[in-house]
């Protein structure tokens, strides 16, 4: 797999990360994908980008990947935007199997995208997605079937716990911020400890919470 890296000051060990990251998934399932490449952060939307793309571009979201489908003379190739996918991570993991989790759990997402584009589904055939949140739903469930195998060795298993516990950190940050309602301060902070750890729903809703009343 080609990688092309268009980072102003990419990360050291980055393209290790990567290369290790796409070791996890299957190579039938990166066919057809002519490359991944590196950005720092999101770049201007395509005439093809989901909305959410162009929404997440207006609205200064961080945003850790994109599938792109082949356009013109542009080939199908996946998106990693660097500075997204080493939000929150300090510089002492930045080398460690914690980022290689980050990496991996984003790259497989955006092959699950790949698999309904180039066959229909990303499971079995009967799979059908007449809204964008459940070809999502089945994204994030073939990203973590990916890291599931990877917890099968036991400094997988010490990195996803130390990506749980950064999150936790930043939950009880962002709480501490909401205390003082230093509403901004504390959808950044939850915003990342769900970004850590995708399953900490309350990290999720008191992100919107926050965010709605820095608005305010």
């Amino acid at each position: 797999m080609i990688i092309k890296n268009e980072c102003t000051k990419p990360p050291r060990g980055l393209l290790t990360q990567v290369r290790r990251s796409l070791t996890w998934i299957g190579p039938l399932d990166l066919d057809g994908i002519n490359f991944v490449r590196l950005m720092d952060v999101i770049e201007e939307p395509r005439v093809d980008s989901p909305d959410w793309h162009k929404r997440a571009k207006s609205e200064g979201a961080c945003v850790t990947g994109l599938y792109l489908r082949q356009q013109g003379n542009s080939p199908v190739h996946i998106i990693l935007y660097v500075n997204g996918l080493y939000r929150g991570v300090p510089l002492i993991y930045r080398r460690t199997v914690v980022q290689t989790l980050n990496i991996c759990h984003t790259l497989a997402h955006e092959v699950a995208h790949h698999l309904v584009a180039r066959r229909g589904y990303v499971f079995q055939p009967n799979e059908i997605f007449p809204h964008t949140e459940n070809e999502e739903e089945f994204c994030n469930r073939y990203a973590f079937g990916v890291t599931k195998k990877m917890m099968k060795h036991w400094y997988y298993r010490l990195g996803m716990w130390a990506l749980k516990d950064l999150a936790r950190w930043h939950y009880v940050f962002g709480c501490l911020d909401w205390k003082d309602r230093r509403f901004k301060e504390a959808a950044e902070h939850f915003y990342t400890a769900f970004h850590l750890d995708p399953n900490h729903d309350d990290a999720l809703y008191w992100y919107r919470r926050a965010k709605d009343e820095g608005n305010a």
